[in-house]
């Protein structure tokens, strides 16, 4: 093993304890979405803790309509987690309120879908008749593209740690 290789493995392992309960709820968000719309899981979350990549292996999906609902799962689930976390965290005082803090910002830096989450959506969008399909491709296009952006999801987990707060801060259940 090079030492670049080394220190990436390092990184990754370090980025994963820090961040656990959110990428648990995270894949957790999918598998509640395939449960939910009816989509057979072929594997378990895996968590790789010297990589980047956790999957959850699924039946291939043909309906947009199921496919976005798998995709974009995380962004409710852990910001409505997110919220409730900052909200216990300002109802406390130090030390207590600081493992909610952490499980706040945990949710939001994992909240949103992930390049491979969205993979399939344009497909799918395509699969759809008529007008349904401009409409399936105004909400593909857009998610996808998000995604492929070159760490997207990690400046938008940073930018919705401080919405989340402010939500937590204001006493709101969910957004």
């Amino acid at each position: 093993m090079t030492a670049s290789t080394a220190l990436q493995r390092a990184y990754f392992l370090l980025e994963t304890l820090l961040i656990a309960p959110g990428i648990v709820s995270h894949e957790l968000a999918h598998l509640l979405a395939c449960r939910l719309t009816g989509v057979r899981v072929v594997e378990q979350p895996r968590f790789g803790v010297f990589t980047p990549h956790v999957t959850l292996a699924h039946e291939r999906v043909e309906s947009f309509p199921t496919d976005l609902c798998i995709a974009v799962a995380p962004l409710p689930v852990n910001t409505a987690l997110g919220v409730a976390a900052f909200a216990a965290a300002t109802a406390l005082t130090a030390p207590w309120s600081w493992p909610c803090y952490w499980l706040g910002i945990c949710f939001a830096l994992t909240a949103f879908p992930s390049r491979g989450d969205t993979e399939t959506l344009t497909d799918t969008a395509g699969r759809l008749s008529g007008g349904s399909r401009l409409v399936g491709y105004a909400l593909a296009v857009p998610v996808r593209g998000f995604t492929k952006l070159p760490g997207s999801a990690g400046v938008a987990g940073f930018v919705w740690i401080y919405v989340l707060l402010a939500g937590g801060r204001l006493g709101l259940v969910g957004l």
